[in-house]
């Protein structure tokens, strides 16, 4: 009988010679090896990224049968909590019941520090010591290498020993791969500064914590060290300034809480304002072996001499944001060239692309960065930054006359920008640049460049009514006007400033403004500019309700206009003249000064002025009891514009056309143009026409006799009447609300009202007003046994 000999190998995966004899038992321990379990420590403080932390967590959790576990790439900009977040990750998986019983592979690659960098094919051979591989049947190749890594790897998933595999800080290089499992069940988690697009990977990109997640950070992490601090609760507002200086940065953030713990009595308020000075800031966010420029150079030092030279450009761009093109007139060379550097530099996540595509924008301390390593070397940037200025107010220029111009620009056979859309698009993508362009050349006294952008860029800022953008590029240009000498310049953009302090219902202080303008014009003697004015002049006039003078002001700019041949400047000084008129109870005057005014605009080309003068006989139509007619003459100011009107414009004619279609007994109709205008007046932050469209629906609820709904929207009219600081507004809304609060049987509460109108009437000198309240008053008090009070008392 032949002795028969049996091995029984239980308990573990082997990757070295078995030894066979007569009887071989090999048990290899339950836990994993503690090569295997050797993951990093992972703070005790983590904030946000929650979305992101289920979406890993969903990648790493066992495949079901037929798929596949899938690498993650983690990428972001130096400093953003890439390392953390994958720590976080990776321990959490861990915990996971039967997720991965064979331990975790960790390797720190220092990818971006040459000094502490190691290779994939080092890391290879670490892992396969720590996969109990003998060093002496470790191959020297990394292909040889990389496919015994990948065969234990395998061998490990499918003895129920799967393995997570954590690649920290790689490098941009294709070597990586080699690291990557080749099995369906081993998971990957890879973090690098560089994008990894080239992996087939789950990439998610890292971005600064919000506001909330900052503070939360701050606050964990501050009582982690200091149990009874309660800095972070009791000074929030300071807390939030600190996260916005940092730009949400992890590491910023982090490298706070270590200077806050040194000091526990240092009030945050303290720290925020030493962080405020630009100057201070990133050498401030440094301790000891942690430092945000630190971060920043490793990834500067990897830059090609061409995207480091463009990187140290970039922080010249004034505004938050900026274009290929704007970067292309820095740089200096053709706009795809500079677009090939950008995308390098975003790959790097030292940019980051916007929407639209073109766009691009630098996280706040990397623009700091960016900014000393400019003053302290030698580019010579001055050609660049005079040449970016130059664009913007060519670019401007070319987008407003496309936008505002009456007709087609003629001097160009291939004009910048094919339509108005594209113009709009241009100028809206390019308003914040635009204002802190303005605003950073005055204040480096580049008075000329200054007084020049202002112009162009008020006019848009005005038209699409971002008002308080626009008092603050005028108010600039001015002073460097004035600082440059330029009267005449200076003149024409008081005189601008005046319409913006209008439409913000500054009134005095437009008025002021345009008497100042007047002033220059008169003793530089230049008429046309004085026409101008004045005719601004009387717009101010009339909102102060000082109608006489208004007419005045518009008559002598329209004589001055028509001595200089400027027959569109007579158009526009009719139509203003007759706005007044309507207002001044002088109908046939009003209509003729309109259809003079039409007739001239449509002769010219004009049809967005043509338009409104059109819009204003309608409402001389409509007051001498003609409303089918003025709704007919609204339509067509509507119609013949085709899209030349801007919002404004538009929810103004609306609102006009509503009180033609209720006239004529539509009032559905006349609601839903009403709503439209509204609709606009708010997307525009405009609260005075806000206050009127409210107040106009009242008046269609009251038609209606819906006088519950009609009293709330003069309620509502009225508390935004009197934010926009329109007295007269007030007293007709008051006016309105106490007939229907009358109708209802609040007799009481309608009589406040009406003497309340009666006052305001009186203070904003429209005595008719007044005197009618005031009639309404002795109605009411007659039909309730009330007495009345002499109305002479009011007077």
């Amino acid at each position: 009988m032949t002795d028969r000999t049996e091995n029984h190998i239980s308990g573990g995966v082997f990757f070295g010679f078995v030894v066979q004899g007569q009887t071989v038992t090999l048990t290899l321990p339950d836990r994993p090896d503690p090569a295997l379990a050797g993951l990093p420590r992972r703070s005790t403080t983590f904030a946000g990224r929650r979305a992101q932390m289920e979406q890993v967590l969903t990648v790493m959790a066992p495949a079901a049968p037929g798929e596949m576990a899938s690498t993650v790439a983690v990428t972001g900009l130096a400093g953003v909590g890439k390392s953390e977040f994958v720590l976080q990750a990776a321990h959490r998986a861990l915990r996971e019941e039967g997720w991965f019983s064979g331990g975790v592979l960790f390797a720190d690659l220092h990818g971006y520090d040459a000094k502490r960098k190691v290779s994939p094919k080092s890391v290879l051979g670490t892992f396969l010591r720590a996969l109990s591989i003998p060093p002496e049947h470790i191959p020297p190749g990394i292909e040889e290498r990389a496919l015994m890594y990948r065969s234990a790897l395998g061998a490990l998933a499918a003895a129920g020993r799967r393995v997570l595999v954590v690649l920290d800080d790689v490098p941009p290089t294709d070597k990586i791969r080699y690291l990557l499992p080749g099995d369906g069940s081993t998971a990957t988690l890879v973090t690098s500064r560089h994008s990894l697009a080239d992996l087939d990977a789950l990439t998610l990109t890292l971005r600064e914590l919000s506001l909330e997640e900052g503070r939360e950070l701050l606050g964990d992490a501050l009582r982690t060290a200091l149990p009874e601090d309660a800095r972070v609760d009791d000074e929030v507002a300071e807390a939030d300034q600190l996260v916005k200086l940092c730009g949400g940065l992890p590491l910023a953030l982090r490298i706070l809480v270590s200077l806050l713990v040194d000091v526990p009595t240092r009030p945050l308020s303290d720290l925020c304002r030493d962080l405020k000075d630009a100057h201070s800031r990133l050498p401030m966010l440094s301790r000891e072996n942690r430092a945000v420029t630190a971060a920043f150079d490793l990834s500067y030092q990897r830059l090609t001499k061409e995207q480091a030279k463009l990187f140290r450009l970039m922080c010249l761009h004034p505004g938050a944001d900026f274009s290929t093109e704007a970067s292309a007139q820095l740089y200096g060379r053709s706009a795809k060239d500079t677009e090939q550097l950008l995308l390098a530099l975003a790959r790097r996540h030292l940019v980051e692309a916007r929407e639209p595509y073109g766009r691009w924008q630098q996280h706040s301390l990397v623009r700091l960065y960016s900014w000393q390593l400019l003053q302290s070397g030698n580019d010579s940037w001055g050609e660049g930054l005079m040449n970016l200025f130059v664009h913007f107010h060519e670019m401007t220029t070319l987008a407003c006359e496309r936008l505002f111009a009456p007709a087609e620009p003629h001097s160009r056979a291939e004009p910048r920008f094919a339509d108005r859309a594209s113009a709009l698009r241009w100028l809206e993508a390019e308003r914040r640049t635009l204002v802190a362009a303005a605003s950073w050349a005055h204040q480096v006294g580049d008075d000329l460049t200054c007084a020049a952008l202002a112009g162009p860029v008020a006019q848009f800022l005005t038209e699409m009514r971002y008002l308080e953008d626009a008092r603050q590029v005028l108010t600039a240009g001015v002073r460097s006007s004035r600082r440059d000498g330029d009267s005449y310049r200076e003149a024409g953009l008081l005189s601008s400033l005046g319409v913006v302090l209008r439409d913000m219902r500054k009134l005095r202080k437009s008025v002021r403004a345009h008497y100042k303008a007047i002033k220059i014009c008169r003793r530089l003697k230049k008429p046309q500019a004085l026409a101008g004015a004045l005719n601004n002049l009387g717009l101010s006039l009339h909102e102060q309700r000082e109608f006489e003078r208004a007419v005045a002001a518009h008559t002598q700019a329209a004589q001055l206009f028509k001595r200089a041949g400027d027959r569109s400047g007579v158009a526009s000084a009719l139509s203003n003249t007759g706005e007044t008129l309507i207002e001044m109870g002088r109908p046939e005057e009003a209509s003729r000064a309109f259809r003079k005014a039409a007739k001239i605009f449509q002769t010219q080309g004009d049809l967005r002025s043509c338009a409104q003068a059109l819009g204003g006989l309608a409402k001389v139509t409509r007051n001498a009891g003609e409303a089918e007619r003025a709704v007919e003459l609204h339509k067509r100011a509507l119609d013949i514009a085709d899209g030349l009107l801007m919002p404004h414009d538009r929810a103004v004619e609306l609102s006009n056309l509503a009180s033609a279609l209720l006239s004529i007994g539509e009032p559905e109709a006349a609601l839903t143009a009403q709503r439209e205008a509204l609709d606009i007046f708010r997307r525009l932050g405009n609260r005075h026409g806000e206050a009127m469209i409210l107040g106009n629906m009242a008046q269609v609820r009251q038609a209606q006799n819906k006088w519950h709904k009609a009293t709330r929207l003069h309620t509502l009219a009225l508390e935004v009447f009197l934010d926009a600081r329109d007295d007269h507004g007030l007293a007709t809304e008051l006016k309105n609300l106490a007939h229907a609060l009358f109708r209802q049987g609040h007799n009481t509460e309608a009589l406040q009202n009406l003497e309340l109108a009666a006052d305001l009437y009186h203070q904003t000198g429209d005595t008719p007003g007044s005197i009618e309240a005031l009639d309404l008053v002795d109605q009411v008090r007659k039909r309730t046994g009330g007495v009345m009070r002499p109305a002479e008392s009011r007077m």
